[in-house]
């Protein structure tokens, strides 16, 4: 996920065959060898952004790198999966680095519990709310292939410049915006528009 600045050009776009590929997980010792190499390519790409995976470098592993609040420390997670999800669904706004200058809605579970591994190898599980738990699951959609929009409501899709109110025409545009996702607010989306609102 992203903020709502432009997409460094260094990340693959929508188009790209190894976005739409099943990302190969991290095993054996040639794979591990080269996660501190990965690891520090995501943290230079990251930037203030809030979350990128290893294929938005045109990299197929499943790893990706995270973290919830602009002041936070990212941290890595390899070979992630989603072990229970919430029954509660919440929408949100979302953004991404390889869909530049457009957002769209999202309806995903508000909780999460999770595995994943750090890069000295060690499990961890953990139950992730809010946020935290949204930009986890945008970028566990990188390693299986799928993009935001492909969850989005096709409704919402978006050019960002109107939810910054930057677009021609965009007190219109975000009053429909209210009346088609009532979640929006157009401040929310400006402090919070992740590789969403500042929304995965």
């Amino acid at each position: 996920m992203r903020t709502s600045r432009r997409a460094c050009s260094s990340f693959v776009l929508a188009g790209h065959p190894v976005l739409r590929r099943v990302a190969t997980p991290v095993r054996g010792v040639a794979a591990r060898a080269d996660l501190p190499r990965l690891d520090a390519a995501l943290r230079s790409a990251l930037g203030e952004h809030y979350g990128v995976a290893a294929p938005q470098l045109g990299t197929s592993a499943r790893v990706f790198l995270l973290r919830a609040h602009a002041d936070d420390g990212p941290w890595i997670a390899i070979n992630p999966s989603i072990q229970r999800r919430s029954r509660e669904m919440v929408a949100g706004w979302e953004t991404c680095l390889s869909v530049p200058g457009y957002a769209a809605s999202v309806e995903r579970p508000a909780a999460v519990d999770v595995r994943y591994e750090r890069l000295d190898g060690t499990a961890v599980e953990r139950r992730l709310r809010g946020f935290e738990a949204r930009v986890f699951q945008h970028e566990l959609d990188h390693l299986d292939g799928i993009l935001f929009t492909d969850k989005a409501d096709p409704r919402s899709l978006v050019h960002e410049s109107y939810l910054l109110g930057d677009g021609p025409d965009s007190e219109a545009v975000c009053a429909s915006l209210r009346q088609l996702a009532p979640e929006y607010e157009e401040e929310e989306y400006e402090e919070s528009a992740g590789e969403g609102p500042r929304g995965p």
